[in-house]
């Protein structure tokens, strides 16, 4: 299944600095893991991300430590205080919001006003290489079927992606090594482990903040403002609204989120939930050509911010998730496919001048059996550990 805009981070030790340390994070009242919490060393540029059970590993350096979550209250450790903790604990920010808006807000207006005026004050435009993890799984009716995970470094020539030239043009992917990659043979003609993927030119292509924002300010109409939730120091923009293409509706935004600066000039976090009003499509299967019908169910993107070392903002991860349905006369599968591109440190004026990965073929196809095996930086589930064994 191709994707295009139409259908679419063991041991604990405090002695040396290169060691790393686990832990978990949770929240302060409900006790519940947190997923996507970010936790780095702000003056050397590195950091990890939670996991859906809230753990967590980072490298032990003598640094102050910041976690932060865009529904959490930031918090600063000294490295003194924090290598004592197996349990961090954060506040959430509803506890401490000014006021919940209910009026409307002329939010294409918004957008366009920070492609246009800001966006280039506020995000870097240096070439830069992310240090990254990529993780990719898929899974029918909520069995995973297909899980990899590896260590990459990725060139970006500019946080502007231009729809003018080509993807590999504008972004070199390096696979370094691998975590982890197991795919499971699924008795079925019409699913396949290796059949759905989101091409990495597009992938890479949603990745890029002006690129959505674009499709919001051109394709995408009848906006409508669900709340606006304010806390001093952002805006949280909750909105509705359907994408139009070709005269014909694609999708529609369901409570879909924008967190912007208290002034408006950036965005910090965006979570689109789109759900697709598209029908059945005929199909026919790879292996024995027996027909059977599809269709995309919604598609999520969430893409967040951090500031690097020059003040402005750049990636520090990005989720893609669709799901969609398989069905023939016998049975009807719910298929799930979820791509994730965490950034654990990005170093400004560097540039790759090679890769090795095809962006017209699908991610996995270029791990090889013999690559090598580093240290993981995103930790696995229990569930994924669970489908590995």
């Amino acid at each position: 299944m191709k994707i295009i805009i139409t259908s679419f981070l063991l041991g604990i030790s405090f002695l040396a600095s290169s060691q790393s340390k686990e832990f978990v994070i949770v929240d302060d009242i409900s006790k519940k893991p947190i997923d996507l919490a970010q936790i780095s060393y702000p003056s050397l540029g590195i950091g990890s991300i939670s996991n859906m059970d809230g753990k967590i590993k980072l490298p032990l350096k003598e640094k102050k430590i910041i976690i932060s979550h865009i529904n959490y209250i930031e918090k600063e450790f000294s490295f003194n205080d924090f290598k004592k903790m197996d349990t961090l604990f954060l506040v959430s920010k509803t506890n401490q919001l000014e006021e919940v808006i209910l009026y409307n807000l002329n939010l294409k207006q918004k957008l366009t006003d920070i492609l246009e005026n800001s966006y280039l004050n506020k995000y870097s435009t240096e070439k830069i290489i992310h240090n990254s993890t990529y993780k990719e799984t898929f899974s029918v009716n909520d069995s995973l079927t297909r899980l990899f995970q590896v260590q990459l470094d990725w060139f970006s020539k500019n946080s502007l992606f231009k729809t003018n030239i080509a993807a590999d043009k504008q972004n070199i992917i390096n696979l370094e090594s691998i975590d982890y990659s197991k795919i499971k043979k699924i008795d079925n003609d019409f699913i396949s482990s290796n059949g759905a993927y989101i091409e990495n030119k597009d992938l890479f292509r949603f990745a890029h903040l002006n690129f959505l924002l674009s499709i919001l300010v051109n394709l995408t109409e009848d906006y409508e403002i669900e709340n606006i939730q304010k806390n001093g120091i952002t805006n949280s923009v909750y909105f509705n609204a359907t994408l139009i293409e070709n005269g014909k509706k694609l999708y529609n935004h369901k409570n879909s989120l924008i967190v912007f600066d208290k002034d408006f000039k950036s965005i910090k976090h965006l979570k689109f939930n789109m759900d697709y009003s598209s029908n059945f499509d005929d199909a026919i299967s790879n292996n024995h050509k027996k027909p059977f019908k599809r269709k995309t169910k919604s598609h999520t993107i969430e893409l967040s911010f951090k500031k690097l070392i020059n003040n402005k903002y750049s990636i520090s991860y990005f989720i893609s998730e669709l799901k969609g349905v398989v069905k023939t006369k016998k049975f009807t599968d719910n298929i799930s496919s979820k791509q994730s591109l965490f950034i654990s440190k990005s170093r400004l004026g560097k540039k790759l001048r090679r890769g090795n990965i095809d962006f017209d073929k699908p991610f996995y196809n270029s791990i090889s059996k013999n690559l090598k095996k580093n240290g993981v930086k995103i930790l696995l589930t229990e569930k994924e550990k669970y489908f590995l064994k």
